[in-house]
Order: structure tokens, then sequence, then C-alpha cells
């Protein structure tokens, strides 16, 4: 399998919905590739944190301008920051008072 082939069934792999020898191929590619590898992490960290977290309100006016911060950590690979890292900002600030 290639690259182009595998990201379409990252998610199917995440929620085990492939067949037993898709699965085992994208896994192969997986362990081969490391840009197929690492965007299967950041999607695995992403659908974890926000299972985690489904409940948490995270909204606009969330001091610091958290709620901006924790979309872009959850969408912009660029952005260098990991959403749970704005989160656990957010409740450090709560804990204080800020």
């Amino acid at each position: 399998m290639n690259c182009k082939q595998v990201e379409p069934l990252l998610s199917d792999l995440l929620d085990a919905e492939l067949s037993d020898d898709a699965r085992d191929a994208v896994l192969a590619h997986l362990a081969a590739c490391q840009s197929c590898g690492g965007e299967y992490r950041r999607l695995k960290r992403t659908v974890r944190f926000v299972r985690a977290n489904a409940r948490t309100p995270i909204r606009s006016g969330t001091p610091g301008e958290l709620h901006a911060d924790f979309e872009r950590a959850t969408m912009d690979d660029t952005f260098g920051v990991d959403p749970i890292d704005v989160y656990l900002k957010g409740a450090r600030r709560a804990a204080k008072g800020d």
C-alpha cells in the first residue's frame, strides 16, 4: 500500500472496521512510513482527547482566548501545541481563579 491508499483508511483502522488483511497491510505501511505513522498517531491522540473531554465545555470567552487556542491546537498541526496542554492551561487558570 502507498500513502494515498492508506490515508483514507486511518479512521477505519482506529475504529477497528478493517478486514484482517486490510488492517495488516495498513499497519505494515504505518510501520515503514514515518509520515503516515505520525498522521495516525496524531489522529489517535485527537480522537482519544475528544472522547475523554466530550462533555468539558471550552467556549468563546474562556480566559486568554483558550477556545481559539484549543481549536487551533486540535485542527492545525503547525500550531505546535497539543490540545490537552491548552485544556490543562485553562484548568490551571480556573483553579487559581484567573
